[in-house]
């Protein structure tokens, strides 16, 4: 019987334990040999990466911005890439988004639920920022889960609190901008909880995307 091909996964920074939940991986030293490269989480991200006037509980860390946005800038369209927490928002905010820089009752240390519509699944929330991808055109992003409305209040600059009212706040979106890599953007920490069923679904999701 043949060996089951494992998937190669670069994570960037040193926080290599973001990919402890990906089944049937090894982690890579070089960035153009991973099929997956994964971002991980940490300080608010910069805002004048997504054009908008810094929120006064943003805290962020422009070096390691700088240095983030040099190896996005680097991944070929024909990978995939994975970003958790700090990262999904690095991710929006790379793909034109714009983030809600300030909003409450997500910072809890415990799960929360998420749905597809359908399907509903417990994941954790650590988070006071979250994705706003509602300003990119439609064909450009796809929110795969969404929470109710967690927060009673949505601030930054350019966010229009009734579009997350309509839809529900981003928890999981696929952005699929034409030329660029698919990025799968995790509010969540799936890592925190690697034998949950929300973590057996992103590897499902992880797998589609890098077959």
């Amino acid at each position: 019987m043949e060996n089951k091909k494992l998937l190669k996964v670069y994570v960037v920074g040193s926080a290599k334990y973001y990919a402890d939940f990906i089944r049937d991986c090894e982690l890579v030293d070089k960035l153009e040999d991973a099929k997956l490269v994964v971002f991980t989480g940490g300080e608010d991200v910069t805002p004048s990466l997504y054009g908008c006037e810094k929120h006064r509980t943003t805290y962020n860390n422009p070096k390691r911005d700088e240095a983030e946005v040099k190896v996005f800038k680097q991944i070929r369209p024909d990978q995939v890439v994975l970003g958790i927490c700090r990262g999904s928002q690095f991710l929006c905010s790379m793909n034109g988004g714009i983030l809600v820089q300030n909003c409450n009752n997500h910072a809890i240390g415990r799960t929360h639920a998420i749905t597809n519509g359908e399907l509903e699944y417990q994941i954790t929330s650590t988070h006071h920022q979250m994705q706003y991808p509602f300003n990119l055109k439609k064909d450009d992003y796809e929110m795969l889960y969404w929470a109710q409305h967690l927060s009673e209040k949505y601030e930054g600059d350019k966010v229009i609190a009734n579009k997350i009212l309509e839809t529900g706040e981003p928890e999981i979106v696929l952005y699929h901008k034409k030329d660029m890599p698919k990025c799968l953007a995790v509010q969540g920490h799936p890592e925190m909880i690697p034998n949950s069923p929300v973590a057996s679904m992103i590897n499902r999701l992880i797998e589609e995307l890098c077959a």
